[in-house]
């Protein structure tokens, strides 16, 4: 018997050997942003309470200001099919990377609507931006953008929605086990992370991106804290985002809400829901896009943002 369990001991011992080998290969997070780093990017940094941020303000100074929210786990490169035409016709645009995605810092804080409203509250002051803007968000930015609003009414004038999150992070089963303590972290390290999240086919439909899109998920990938800010919205930004759309709807804004008939990342069939919290938004869907539609289909998405915020 007694050699039965020291073969046992050893089968466990050699997997748990295997099992942290496979981590420490497989984890992308071997570089940490630094001035050095940094200095060879385009764009601009600037220190706010919770870390530095990410952005680039284009387009003419006195043009009416649209701030661009990108989603859950990719950066502002996903608003670079939208700002060229954006900034030709007189809008001037600030996109930004979230906190712990892209080239903002990955604090070890919370990651919660607290904080993501926060950041760019602290962003619109720092840049000296005092009058009310333009909000367009997508997906989980779309939950942000709505936040920010009901929050900061007096910081905004109209608010985009491109398909956003309209269902709470914990509502899918799968996600209790993504984000167990310690069984989430490596979960994201050998297999979320490296083969499901830099998988774009799912994002996509009429338009395949080039590698570059995939080249710049990997590379946002290897600094350190890009795993834990994703684990982080997904344990802490559990709130209803119809509280936030319901807000925004007492408050009364013109709001522009933009679907990719085809999404099923984030289903067209909550458009209804979004719609029945905030009535007066003008509704429009994307035909033969899925989610990332302001990426996939510019040509379309271009001239309704444009109409919408030159008014």
């Amino acid at each position: 018997m007694r050699k039965v369990y020291v073969a046992v001991f050893g089968v466990l011992l050699g997997l748990a050997v295997l099992l942290a080998a496979l981590f420490f290969i497989m984890n992308p997070e071997k570089k940490a942003l630094s001035p050095v780093i940094r200095a060879g990017l385009p764009g601009q940094f600037i220190a706010l309470t919770d870390g530095v941020t990410y952005y680039q303000l284009s387009g003419p100074a006195d043009g009416p200001l649209v701030v661009l929210v990108h989603g859950f786990s990719i950066a502002s490169y996903a608003w670079e099919r939208n700002v060229p035409a954006l900034t030709a016709a007189g809008l001037r645009v600030l996109a930004y990377d979230l906190y712990g995605r892209g080239y903002s810092d990955r604090p070890d804080v919370t990651y919660d609507l607290d904080l993501f409203v926060r950041q760019l509250d602290e962003l619109l002051t720092a840049l000296d931006i005092h009058q009310p803007v333009d909000i367009a968000g997508i997906s989980m930015g779309g939950y942000i953008s709505a936040g920010f609003a009901a929050r900061h009414p007096e910081r905004v004038r109209r608010i985009v929605l491109m398909a956003p999150q309209s269902e709470t992070m914990d509502s899918d089963a799968r996600m209790k086990w993504v984000t167990l303590p310690g069984v989430g972290e490596y979960l994201f390290t050998v297999y979320i992370g490296p083969f499901v999240m830099v998988d774009s086919q799912d994002e996509f439909n009429a338009y395949m991106p080039s590698s570059d899109w995939h080249d710049r998920y990997l590379d946002m990938m290897q600094y350190a804290g890009f795993r834990n800010a994703l684990l982080s919205t997904l344990r802490n930004m559990t709130g209803d985002p119809f509280e936030q759309y319901r807000k925004v709807g007492e408050l009364g804004f013109d709001v522009l809400l933009l679907w990719g008939d085809l999404d099923d990342t984030v289903p067209i069939g909550n458009a209804q829901k979004v719609l029945a919290a905030i009535p007066q938004a003008e509704f429009y869907t994307i035909p033969g896009a899925r989610h990332e539609s302001a990426y996939e289909l510019p040509e379309i998405v271009n001239p309704r943002l444009i109409d919408f915020l030159k008014r």
